[in-house]
């Protein structure tokens, strides 16, 4: 059977490169690949597990990864096209805030089953509906002004180029996660829903609803912060 863990986390970002690290330590010289790596890799160098042979970085823009360290290893290619190359490869394949820009998720996470060696585990931290930021980013990039879209996501502001969201299969519902990569390949899981965003700070009355909801135990929380991160 698999063994599936579900639990809350701490703030997703903090948390993030730990758990990572210590999911690449329990292999031995393990070669690791990161999905949408772009010209910042989630590890520096220094940051990197000592145990890893390699760490490959890929993206789907031949600009990105010129920009990328030549230290790394790269890798160009579109995670939901032909990844035929590089199948079979990679004890760890991992990701941060990628699928969300991926059109087709299935097709995604049935590629990166093909990545992993034997064994392999992928490894990815999504926004996920239908919490409200991200419902908001979804619709607001048709239909609002870039100025009052980045007055609710300053981080857009920056010179990176960016993808449409289309949130295919980053969904908080754990039950449904679990059955949709069942199906694909996966046999063990563990899904750790962080709770609480930054992004209704400026707006105090809303700020204040969210806080509100953090504290509340997990079956209670409702939309505007319901497992903003995965």
């Amino acid at each position: 059977m698999p063994a599936v863990k579900q639990h809350g986390g701490g703030p997703a970002f903090s948390s993030y490169l730990p758990r990572l690290g210590n999911l690449i330590q329990q292999y031995n010289s393990p070669r690791i690949l990161e999905l949408g790596g772009e010209r910042k890799p989630s590890f520096t160098l220094a940051q990197l597990p000592h145990n890893v042979s390699s760490y490959t970085v890929n993206d789907i823009s031949a600009e990105e990864l010129t920009l990328t360290p030549s230290e790394y290893d790269k890798a160009l290619f579109d995670v939901n096209g032909d990844v035929g190359e590089f199948a079979g490869q990679f004890e760890v394949v991992f990701s941060r805030t990628l699928m969300e820009h991926v059109r087709d998720g299935q097709a995604a996470h049935r590629n990166v089953v093909s990545l992993l060696k034997p064994g392999g585990v992928a490894f990815h931290m999504a926004p996920t509906l239908h919490a409200a930021p991200f419902v908001l980013n979804r619709l607001l990039r048709a239909a609002v002004s870039p100025t009052a879209r980045h007055s609710l996501f300053p981080h857009q502001r920056s010179e990176k180029p960016k993808f449409p969201a289309y949130y295919s299969w980053c969904y908080g519902n754990r039950e449904k996660m679990i059955g949709m990569l069942r199906k694909i390949g996966y046999q063990d899981f563990e899904i750790i829903n962080f709770y609480g965003l930054n992004y209704f700070k400026k707006i105090p009355i809303v700020r204040s609803v969210d806080r509100a909801f953090r504290h509340l135990p997990s079956a209670a929380i409702g939309l505007l912060s319901d497992r903003p991160y995965m």
